[in-house]
């Protein structure tokens, strides 16, 4: 391993504990965001509880804050994000008799820890490009010691914002997405409960017949951009389309977003497609046996999972973190250019596409939200025919009309 690798390697592993950190405080946003929309569509206050001034008992000087906010001060609810985790926690964690203890406890990680994994190839924002000066190990201690005679190349250095850069990038999330399903089927069969076994034989067949539908769906969009490496296909829709449209997934194939968007739906499980859960005819499903944290780990992970398949559509049909018209190469020469120098401007770039990443995964989240609150639930045999009998043979055509069109395009008739 070089210096330079050493390098890449540290800021990966910074970088993954941002990314984290950064989803689980989006997620932990979104219990309280989505109750205050489900409030305003059904014309009620929401979350507004929780108060701050109760903290007084703990920590006295809040009590000078008291004829401030006349006793109460809700923040709009937010503190509700504090109450309901206390709340959970302080729950018994109750296992039915005769349930396998081991599974109980793997699954809802399972369903956590899945989607996590996943965001270590998403890039949130192009490379860095940093061009300073050439710096030797030896002069770094205790480098140094552990590289002698290297060099840290910084004159012409890519700083990666990606935890693995992987150029099978898509294919790593469709695998790994794809063992979420064993979370669901070990929380039902290991709860050793009628209501959960029949929520995990819903959620294994919904799971695995959408899969086909959500990878076929995204074919064209590796047709037209060639490949299935995550940067390639950001880089693809950085350009633009008879010179003002950009070239994003969902202006080259729009089919492909109406079924990727269906099929991501019915995969996380979210309403109009929650039928693994089926309150009204199961109980709650899979997780009908779950409470305390591992309750929450189930919950948490369903709101992580959201900001994962907003995150793919907006990799796959938004451009990523592309702003077309916008590099350090546009810049330079400008006002901007000139007074922020060659990394500064880099730099402004860098943080400007992870803004419009991050505004875009945030955009998606909220529009779930909103289907949530728009569609009822399907019945599970509409649910089962319209994957394999309608969204399984518009992908089939969508590849081969896409195939078509590129042949003619290319020259290749």
């Amino acid at each position: 391993m070089t210096l330079d690798q050493a390098l890449q390697l540290v800021v990966s592993a910074i970088w993954a504990v941002a990314v984290f950190t950064g989803v689980a405080s989006l997620a932990g946003l979104m219990t309280w965001g989505e109750r205050k929309l489900a409030s305003m569509i059904q014309d009620r206050i929401g979350p507004n509880r929780a108060n701050f001034m109760e903290f007084q008992a703990i920590f006295s000087p809040i009590k000078l804050l008291r004829p401030l906010f006349k006793d109460r001060f809700t923040a709009w609810g937010l503190f509700h994000i504090i109450a309901d985790p206390v709340k959970l926690f302080m729950k018994e964690d109750f296992v039915p008799e005769g349930a396998h203890r081991v599974l109980h406890s793997l699954a809802p990680m399972l369903s956590l820890g899945i989607p996590l994994i996943v965001f270590s190839v998403f890039p949130f924002a192009g490379p860095l490009h940093i061009v300073w000066r050439d710096i030797p190990a030896a002069d770094l201690w205790p480098v140094g010691l552990l590289f002698p005679g290297d060099v840290l190349h910084l004159s012409d250095y890519y700083l990666k914002f990606v935890v693995a850069d992987l150029n099978v990038g898509m294919l790593f999330v469709f695998a790994v997405s794809s063992l979420a399903v064993y979370g669901v089927i070990l929380a039902g069969w290991s709860s050793n409960n009628k209501f959960s076994f029949l929520g995990a034989v819903r959620g294994a067949n919904q799971m695995i017949s959408y899969e086909v539908g959500l990878g076929l769906s995204a074919v064209g969009i590796f047709m037209i951009y060639g490949g299935v490496s995550l940067t390639t296909l950001v880089t693809g829709q950085s350009e633009l389309l008879w010179g003002f449209l950009p070239k994003w997934g969902i202006f080259t194939q729009p089919l492909a977003f109406i079924l990727f968007l269906t099929c991501g739906m019915a995969e996380i499980k979210r309403v109009p497609f929650d039928l693994p859960e089926g309150e009204s005819e199961i109980v709650a499903g899979y997780f009908t046996e779950y409470s305390s944290m591992k309750f929450t780990m189930f919950m948490f992970g369903e709101y992580v999972e959201m900001i994962l398949l907003s995150a793919v559509l907006t990799t796959l049909f938004f451009g990523g973190y592309s702003i077309p018209g916008l590099s350090v190469a546009t810049l330079s020469g400008t006002a901007v250019g000139d007074l922020l120098g060659p990394n500064g401007t880099a730099a402004l770039v860098v943080v400007l596409q992870a803004a419009k990443f991050a505004a875009f995964v945030v955009g998606g989240v909220y529009f779930i939200f909103m289907i949530r609150w728009t569609f009822p639930r399907f019945r599970y045999d509409q649910l089962m025919r319209m994957g394999w009998k309608s969204i399984l043979p518009l992908a089939l055509v969508n590849i081969i009309v896409t195939g078509l069109v590129l042949s003619l395009i290319r020259g290749w008739w």
